[in-house]
């Protein structure tokens, strides 16, 4: 009962300073977006174990499988991630004329394919083996689809700032995992981390509500790891490349940035200076 407590004090607290405008003055709401990972990889050893017992089953010795297995840790490989996320972002000044704002996000991921390729080992007397066919030649299918979680930081510079639009760009920094149910009791994971460029634009709609369409390229260390319900995911293989993704997302101000533009009354005329009569406008003859 007194965990339960426990938990009830902290969600309150939460809750109220999320409410709290001054707390967390700027712009918060959901936002949409959609990524792909294309790094150069190893390949998983895992894999690399599959890939010695098919060799077993067409005949080939052991010197030449354990010369094959060099071979392939050697070969580089084409991964593909795309990746759709779904999370709450938070901007420290999306409408207000300011150059500096701080952008977080927080999202749930969803890793619609994994996909290795360009993986050909060249086997003496047996030709090219296409080492990222062996797991669908053994029924486990890595194409499924994954969950996992995404955060991101981006420090963003106004360099358009008017009562329509805020233009900012900026550097990003963002993590990303994902984990994978296979066929025949097979599990995946990836890993990845990097930055890069940012861009994108408000778009204040009305006076509270601002629409951002967001973009940018990083450069990630990417990890991808395979294994069964009696391996661990532990062997991952490393790589590094390019990210590119998408952003679109919706911002409710709070704080400053809920009256940072307002249409603008017409100014009443100047009073009199004292010893002055005011100036009279003369009414037009019926």
């Amino acid at each position: 009962m007194r965990k339960r407590n426990n938990a009830f004090v902290w969600w309150a607290f939460v809750i109220s300073m999320f409410l709290h405008a001054d707390a967390f003055a700027g712009g918060w709401g959901p936002y949409f977006s959609w990524g792909r990972d294309a790094p150069t990889t190893g390949i998983p050893e895992s894999l690399m174990d599959q890939f010695g017992d098919l060799l077993r089953g067409m005949g080939v010795s052991e010197d030449l499988i354990n010369r094959a297995k060099e071979l392939a840790r050697e070969t580089e490989t084409d991964t593909r991630v795309n990746h759709i996320t779904l999370g709450v972002i938070y901007d420290s000044a999306p409408s207000r004329d300011k150059l500096l704002n701080h952008r977080f996000t927080l999202g749930f991921d969803i890793a619609t394919s994994v996909s290795i390729e360009s993986a050909e080992v060249e086997i003496p007397g047996y030709g090219p083996i296409d080492v990222s066919g062996i797991a669908k030649n053994l029924g486990v299918d890595i194409d499924k689809s994954g969950y996992g979680v995404t955060a991101g930081y981006t420090l963003g510079f106004g360099i358009v700032r008017t009562d329509l639009l805020k233009w900012w760009l900026g550097p990003g920094l963002r993590f990303n995992f994902d984990y994978y149910n296979l066929d025949k009791s097979f599990k995946g994971g990836n890993m990845s981390i990097g930055g890069g460029g940012e861009t994108g634009v408000n778009i204040h709609v009305t006076p509270e509500i601002s629409l951002c369409v967001a973009g940018g390229v990083h450069w990630n260390a990417f990890a991808y790891g395979m294994g069964s319900e009696s391996q661990s995911l532990g062997s991952f293989v490393w790589g590094n490349g390019p990210f590119y993704f998408v952003h679109v997302s919706a911002l409710f101000h709070t704080g400053p940035d809920s009256d940072a533009w307002q249409p603008k009354a017409p100014s009443p005329p100047p009073a009199p200076a004292q010893g002055e009569s005011p100036v009279l406008t003369p009414v037009p003859e019926q």
